[in-house]
């Protein structure tokens, strides 16, 4: 019997479904960082930051908690700048109260409770009036004692108290609706008012920025009322102005 056996020539490549040297077909990589992403929904990046939450804490190693917490803050940066909602809200709230980010920071220092509390900051009205007075009290004091000059936000209230005070005394201002002291009135409390977010509000906050910058805009109207326009507002614009250059001092 003739033998039938036929080979194929050389070069002509395998045949669908088979695996040589030559021709063979590539499987898809499964590495998990080539794969391809899709783009994620809030859901998705809530889920993604309470499973990094828990990683973290049952991290074998410091030096993996330590990294994990850098990339869970990112995460926390990144859902305050996505804009403020009940979801994101609810989410921080919950992992702030239930004490979970306890003990967790980056290599940089930043604690994650300090990340949450600013997040939550940053997602403005309503949301920002829920944050506790304690995840504030601990976002200031960890600003503070590594960064900020403590007798600074309290020199510059005094100095605008002392400065408002000093006016008033030299030159009593007149309440009379036609007369020249009511609008100087009204701008020695808007002035108090714009100082109260600039010294309490969150560093780099919107709310901070805004109070300086009422700050800054209401000294230097006192300042030209009290030096062209006879209102006396030379001295309060003054400390104003004083107040605000302390508060925009560069943190050491």
């Amino acid at each position: 019997m003739t033998d039938t056996t036929h080979t194929r020539p050389p070069g002509s490549g395998s045949r669908q479904g088979e695996f040589g040297e030559e021709g063979s077909a590539e499987l898809p990589s499964l590495a998990p960082w080539e794969a391809p992403a899709s783009p994620a929904g809030p859901e998705e990046d809530l889920g993604q930051v309470l499973a990094l939450v828990q990683d973290a804490r049952m991290a074998a190693s410091d030096a993996d908690r330590t990294q994990m917490a850098g990339v869970l803050n990112q995460l926390l940066d990144a859902l305050a700048a996505g804009g403020g909602s009940r979801e994101v809200a609810d989410l921080l709230e919950q992992l702030l109260e239930s004490g979970q980010l306890a003990g967790l920071e980056d290599s940089g220092g930043r604690a994650c409770r300090a990340a949450a509390t600013e997040a939550l900051t940053r997602l403005g009205f309503p949301y920002a009036l829920e944050v506790r007075p304690e995840d504030l009290a601990f976002l200031r004091g960890q600003d503070g004692a590594s960064k900020d000059v403590p007798w600074r936000p309290k020199a510059a209230g005094a100095l605008m108290a002392v400065g408002i005070a000093a006016q008033g005394l030299t030159h009593p201002p007149s309440l009379e609706l036609d007369g020249p002291g009511l609008p100087l009135v009204l701008l020695w409390g808007l002035s108090l008012l714009s100082l109260v977010p600039a010294l309490l509000g969150p560093e780099r906050s919107a709310s901070q920025r805004a109070g300086l910058l009422g700050l800054l805009v209401l000294s230097l109207l006192q300042l030209y009322l009290g030096v062209f326009g006879g209102y006396y507002g030379a001295l309060s614009g003054g400390a104003g102005l004083l107040a605000w250059l302390l508060l925009m001092l560069p943190r050491r």
